[in-house]
């Protein structure tokens, strides 16, 4: 049977609205095309039937006609099989492959959760944010679209969990074994391939769809990692993403933090004050963007230190206290499981030098 952390299910998030996005973009056509090679079917009819123009820069498409495009495909595709698995095992963003460069270069999949954030501002009908509990971690999936049918939004989770089962294959390699696999609703004759795709369990009828791990995973070394390109495809995707960061409550925090370092030791509390905001709405207002403070509070933290460990001239102890914590030992003890070094390693890495 499988064994999760009880408060990992337990946070069952209020139903989220159904979309109010008309039109959002149309990513990853071309994986759309070759999962429907795959599947054995010709998909340009059911573009051409969704109203979806791929000879343009940008195809958009209607919520509406998404649905009924994955409805579509579903039932088209050979009876061996299933259209959202192919997808995700597919998947890339032909609009940004910057995405994928920074994914596979990542020091540690912690280091790439920000890629969580961007495909929300790509695709705004998803929302993906990581929850920890001790030993397991949840990689938590909703989907807001125009249609009460679980089992149609439940295909584009299935996507979802098949693309981010691919990366972290690629990555880790064997030591990319989940858990288990939580989904809301019930593939019905696709459950098989579902487990067959994800290689452990699948429960249906959740209250969330979550994909469980081991949290260690998320501070493991990747062996593909390049700090030189990691920083190269982050700073195109910040210029090429549709909307800034900043126009989000998510955004602004990260701003005030990066800007003032003092907010960093000084908890939930001081931000919500700072936004006129009660601690409790501001926590359910992060909620609703798929955030947790504790994981904006980390990823300032390990920008500013990494930072200042480039310049030479940095006093870790200093450090430490700029960056809110009680100690120079907590912070070791944090960078480390970021990305698997001590400060003193990473600088003298970065400058060929020990200080």
């Amino acid at each position: 049977m499988l064994q999760t952390s009880p408060a990992l299910l337990a946070r069952t998030p209020a139903a989220l609205p159904r979309a109010t996005v008309d039109t959002l973009p149309f990513v990853g056509t071309t994986t759309w095309v070759k999962a429907a090679m795959h599947c054995r079917f010709n998909i340009a009819p059911l573009f051409k039937a969704a109203g979806l123009d791929t000879a343009g820069p940008a195809p958009q498409i209607r919520t509406e006609a998404l649905v009924g495009l994955m409805r579509d495909c579903v039932a088209a595709a050979a009876p061996t099989m299933h259209f959202p698995l192919v997808v995700g095992e597919l998947f890339a963003f032909d609009r940004l492959p910057e995405l994928d460069t920074f994914v596979a270069t990542s020091p540690t999949l912690r280091h790439a959760l920000p890629a969580l954030d961007w495909v929300r501002l790509l695709v705004p009908t998803l929302h993906l944010h990581i929850e920890e509990d001790g030993a397991q971690t949840a990689l938590i999936v909703e989907v807001s679209l125009p249609t009460d049918d679980e089992l149609l939004k439940g295909y584009f989770v299935e996507c979802v969990f098949a693309t981010i089962n691919r990366i972290s294959r690629l990555a880790l390699g064997d030591a990319a074994q989940a858990d288990g696999v939580y989904l809301r609703h019930d593939p019905g004759a696709a459950l098989a391939a579902c487990e067959r795709q994800f290689r452990v369990p699948v429960l249906v009828r959740q209250p969330r769809n979550a994909l469980i791990f081991p949290t260690r995973l998320l501070d493991m070394p990747l062996p593909g990692a390049m700090p030189g390109l990691h920083e190269q495809a982050q700073s195109v995707i910040a210029q090429q993403l549709p909307a800034s960061n900043s126009e989000s409550l998510v955004g602004a925090i990260e701003h005030a933090l990066m800007t003032t370092p003092a907010l960093l030791g000084q908890g939930i509390e001081r931000m919500a004050e700072r936004f006129k905001l009660h601690p409790r709405t501001l926590q359910r207002r992060l909620r609703d963007e798929g955030q947790v403070f504790a994981d904006i509070q980390s990823r300032c933290r390990f920008q500013l230190a990494v930072n200042a460990l480039k310049a030479e001239a940095t006093d870790i102890e200093t450090l430490s206290e700029r960056l809110g914590f009680a100690d120079r030992h907590s912070f070791t003890r944090a960078f480390k499981r970021w990305t698997g070094l001590t400060p003193s390693e990473f600088r003298q890495r970065e400058h060929g030098t020990a200080r």
